[in-house]
């Protein structure tokens, strides 16, 4: 069975919209000259986008008990120009997950999230809560989600609470959404992290952020039961940009 990291590394192909290669990684090029609350804060919340960028692409919960939606999505982002770590290697960043949703009852969906940014592992999931849910075309559907993700990489650990509002309508063969969300996130440094670095910075250095993400998009139906979505926005003052494809029932 296909994992969802191989789909998330798939959806790179398949989806037409123009997402940046990755690089080796970048977080070790940088990283040991750029220790400091500036950076680290910066960091934090360059990758709060990323952790809870791409986690939604549609307003209306799915049913109970057949509906699933299991896809895969990249989002790419602008580096603040506080994130030294990252911004040398570039003005952009980028991560992709690879998503499985699926419907309880109560208008309640379960999200289970896996991904990867450069060489850190990326793990998350959370809930979904239908607002609206309507049964004709043409009307919106609202709803909320909380998500909880963690990234792992050789030099420190990430933690991202989310919080997302999504508005879609259906239409035959494309559905508009329009989401926003609020990330919060904590860095805290490994042992590694400070190898060969000088004594006199602090070991008890940690990195704390929150921004905010608004997103427009639009979903294609060209195969039934199928999509590819497409999305641009803004995080924290910087562009931001979704691409996806999956299956949803």
């Amino acid at each position: 069975m296909m994992t969802m990291r191989k789909l998330a590394l798939i959806s790179l192909s398949i989806t037409f919209f123009s997402i940046p290669s990755l690089r080796a990684d970048d977080f070790t090029n940088n990283f040991k000259d750029n220790i400091n609350q500036k950076s680290l804060d910066a960091l934090a919340q360059d990758l709060g986008v990323i952790m809870g960028g791409s986690s939604f692409h549609h307003g209306k919960a799915l049913g109970f008990p057949l509906g699933f939606d299991v896809g895969a999505h990249a989002v790419v982002t602008n580096v603040d120009k506080d994130n030294l770590i990252l911004k040398d290697d570039g003005n952009r960043t980028q991560g992709v997950w690879g998503q499985v949703e699926l419907g309880l009852p109560l208008k309640i969906n379960l999200i289970g999230r896996m991904g990867q940014m450069e060489e850190a592992d990326m793990v998350g999931g959370g809930l979904r809560y239908g607002l609206l849910k309507p049964s004709l075309p043409g009307l919106p559907a609202l709803s909320v989600m909380g998500l909880f993700s963690k990234m792992d990489h050789d030099y420190f650990k990430l933690q991202t609470w989310t919080g997302n509002a999504v508005l879609s309508i259906d239409f035959p063969f494309i559905d508009p959404y329009l989401g926003v969300g609020y990330d919060f996130s904590t860095l805290e440094l490994k042992d590694a992290a400070f190898v060969g670095v000088s004594p006199s910075v602090s070991r008890n250095l940690e990195g704390e952020a929150s921004g905010y993400r608004a997103e427009l998009g639009i979903n294609l139906h060209l195969i039934p039961f199928t999509y590819i979505n497409v999305g641009i926005g803004l995080a924290n003052g910087e562009s931001m940009y979704h691409a996806g494809a999956g299956v949803r029932l």
